[in-house]
């Protein structure tokens, strides 16, 4: 296990970026935790957000797809 995914910096904030928005490159996605820091995970291009792969507070590991940007 890499570490552990979350959408938004806290629960009661709302998600970085839901389905549907249009994104621009560098624009923080997603938050994943390992060993303690918080590491943000960047749009590599813009786009609109098609699809998140994983729910908050799920681990992941190497190179597993975690948002479709189209």
């Amino acid at each position: 296990m890499v570490g552990v995914v979350f959408t938004s910096p806290d629960p009661a904030t709302p998600p970085f970026v839901r389905v549907g928005d249009q994104i621009s490159e560098g624009q923080t996605l997603l938050l994943i935790e390992a060993m303690k820091v918080f590491n943000p995970i960047k749009a590599p291009r813009a786009g609109k957000l098609a699809r998140i792969f994983v729910a908050s507070g799920t681990p992941v590991e190497y190179g597993e797809p975690l948002v479709l940007i189209e």
